[in-house]
């Protein structure tokens, strides 16, 4: 899905321009702090404002859009104050579903997570970079999921899911980033494999604390004084 072709009529037009929206804000084609064109975006995708005004009503939900009166919506723009207390929250909720998903996750979902990174591994060797999926061909979505938390998959999925792909594509922006993510993320499955929570929950926030210091190592220098300098090297 993208911005640059028009949509079907299944599933509903405003699903189909929010997850055009979504992929578009993610890989930066629409940059944080930008304003949303709403009339250029309608023609993109032959669609009425009706069905963008409602993705656009479910972005603000999710905090990625917000309405500045007279001006229209804008891609969300978080200080880095903001993305570090977003990243150390993820860390930290996310540690604990993969500690609980290490003592429910059966031994053919942790095949299917090998085989996945064994497929997003190809990607990365293309382009460089860390491809945004689906849900059901995400890591850490579906990691989540094995968690049996229906608190902590609300939270994370849900809450602070789209949140966290907006600045996805910056955290792997650091030359070698994205090889380093995927050794991280292979370290989580091996985590998994022994069923030992305390093993698994540490694994997962190792790699969110890696992804937390690149995203704000992207940031630039003169903005991000107060937060740990010392960790980003």
């Amino acid at each position: 899905m993208n911005l640059s072709a028009p949509l079907s009529p299944h599933p509903s037009l405003s699903d189909q321009a929010f997850d055009a929206l979504v992929e578009a804000i993610s890989r930066g084609a629409i940059a944080p702090g930008e304003r949303i064109k709403e009339a250029q975006i309608a023609r993109t995708l032959r669609i009425s404002r009706g069905p963008l005004r409602e993705a656009l009503r479910r972005l603000e939900s999710h905090r990625l859009v917000e309405r500045r009166q007279h001006l229209g919506a804008f891609v969300t723009s978080l200080s880095l104050e903001d993305l570090d207390d977003l990243f150390r929250m993820r860390e930290a909720l996310e540690g604990a579903a993969c500690g609980l998903a290490a003592t429910r996750i059966s031994d053919a979902t942790l095949a299917d997570l090998s085989a996945m990174l064994d497929a997003h591994a190809g990607t990365i060797t293309r382009d460089g970079q860390y491809p945004r999926m689906s849900s059901d061909d995400d890591f850490h979505f579906r990691i989540i999921r094995e968690s049996g938390s229906k608190r902590l998959f609300h939270a994370l999925c849900q809450e602070l899911y789209l949140q966290v792909q907006l600045y996805r594509h910056r955290s792997s922006s650091r030359p070698g980033r994205s090889e380093m993510a995927m050794k991280e993320h292979r370290d989580i499955v091996a985590a998994l494999q022994t069923r030992d929570p305390r093993k698994a929950e540490e694994a997962m926030r190792v790699h969110i604390s890696n992804a937390r210091r690149n995203l704000l190592w992207a940031a630039p220098e003169a903005a991000r004084p107060a937060i740990e300098l010392g960790s980003l090297t």
